[in-house]
């Protein structure tokens, strides 16, 4: 690969060279030597419907004139995406040039090969210096990271989770802003029990992974885990686990109709069209919080980092990138895309398309940040997930093996969820599935 990559790194120079002097836009100047080198080239990206996809799509018929370089995008809905993954991914082959992945799918496509490692590429001349790899958050770099020391995704909408609340409401019933898990419960039995119309709380709650996203936060804070940092152990059957499993299955009573079945847009549109008084949700939503095109309660919406539980407060990281396939057999022309797409230059076309912000360029701007009153809130949160991980805990497992591990959490905690089981028969058998995937 080292050879390939130094001979097309030398017919990109050449080309570069003899355009250079055609603009004095260092965008236009790089998309006018990939044009000569790569104009031509198709490349075919699969990606789940997400609102940085959305962006995106304003901003590749832009790409596509400037270098020559066509691309089709496989938009699929996420559970898809990722069934596509695992069938590539056992056909030892590739479909695809890029594919969108997310944090929890990065062990299995780093260790099987499926993508490519991004370092070479990151650190080549292809790469133009208005990308700024190193001004992506590295929390979100990191989420990328395999145990071989390299990156396996260009991280472009980094989530973590925090608190969305109705300030107008707080403010006319003179509620305080939750700071404690104990203070949002009591919020949320207010609302739903004094305003008509309005529930307390809206959540993703669906059985399956999305029951363990959401349920992830609440295990910290309680004191529960995953697995044991200091023995490596499985620890799902331990108190403060069966203690965040019973909270959140207390505070499913002042959610709206159908909370047992919510995935995210079902939780962000109850709160997006006044139904819900407090969210505790994806980052990711904010941006369509604050769209009133989308969103009746733009505007009135505050954010703040997670509540605290008995034992502390945290958040985690999760996002997506794009990662590049190692059998694509333009990967010139795929790494120009994703560097285009993701970089720190094209980050104002991204945002103000509703992208989702992942760069510490954005979300330290003072400027910025009062125009988007969630920015605080996010690094607020990152702060959370940064101490969550000094605990030696995390929200994803760094295992190949996390979509069963994930499966297993949300099959039985959802169970547990809506009576179907009792709290404390969900984790012994969590632990007991769980306990069997990793020793396999």
């Amino acid at each position: 690969m080292k050879a390939r990559l130094i001979f097309v790194l030398l017919v990109f120079a050449l080309a570069f060279s003899s355009v250079a002097a055609m603009s004095h836009d260092p965008i236009e100047d790089w998309a006018a030597g990939i044009k000569e080198a790569y104009g031509g080239t198709e490349i075919t990206v699969a990606v789940a419907s997400h609102p940085s996809i959305e962006a995106f799509k304003t901003m590749i018929p832009r790409f596509e004139e400037l270098t020559g370089i066509s691309v089709t995008l496989d938009e699929m809905e996420e559970g898809q995406l990722s069934q596509r993954r695992l069938l590539e991914v056992s056909a030892e082959s590739a479909s695809y040039d890029a594919m969108m992945t997310a944090i929890e799918w990065n062990a299995q496509v780093a260790q099987s090969g499926y993508a490519t490692p991004l370092e070479p590429w990151i650190e080549s001349d292809i790469t133009p210096d208005w990308f700024n790899y190193e001004d992506i958050l590295q929390a979100y770099r990191d989420m990328f990271l395999w145990e071989d020391g390299m990156h396996y995704g260009i991280p472009f909408a980094g989530e973590t989770v925090f608190m969305f609340y109705r300030e107008d409401l707080l403010e006319e019933h003179g509620i305080a802003v939750p700071t404690t898990y104990a203070d949002v419960m009591e919020a949320a039995k207010y609302f739903s029990e004094n305003v008509d119309g309005v529930d307390g709380i809206s959540y993703r709650a669906r059985l399956g992974w999305e029951f363990t996203y959401m349920w992830s936060i609440f295990l910290a804070p309680f004191g529960g885990m995953m697995v044991d940092p200091e023995t490596g152990d499985v620890a799902l059957d331990s108190p403060g686990t069966i203690a965040s499993l019973e909270y959140v299955r207390d505070l499913w009573q002042y959610g709206p109709v159908g909370v047992e079945s919510f995935s995210f847009p079902e939780a962000w549109d109850a709160f997006m069209l006044g139904r819900a008084a407090i969210m505790i949700e994806a980052s990711a939503a904010a941006p369509e919080v604050e769209n009133p095109d989308k969103s009746l309660v733009a505007g009135m919406t505050g954010y703040s980092k997670l509540p605290a539980g008995p034992a502390g407060a945290y958040s985690g990281v999760w996002g997506w990138s794009f990662a590049m396939m190692d059998d694509s057999e333009v990967k010139e022309a795929t790494w120009a895309f994703i560097t285009y797409l993701t970089s720190e230059g094209l980050q104002a076309d991204y945002l103000a398309n509703g992208g989702i912000v992942s760069r510490q360029s954005a979300l330290g701007d003072p400027d910025l940040q009062a125009a988007n009153p969630y920015y605080q809130a996010t690094l607020d949160a990152l702060g959370q997930a940064a101490d969550l991980g000094a605990a030696g805990l995390a929200v994803v497992l760094p295992s190949p093996k996390w979509s069963q591990v994930s499966s297993i959490m949300g099959t039985e905690g959802g169970r547990a969820f809506i009576g179907e089981i009792t709290v404390e028969e969900a984790v012994a058998s969590m632990q007991a599935q769980v306990s069997e995937v990793l020793a396999e």
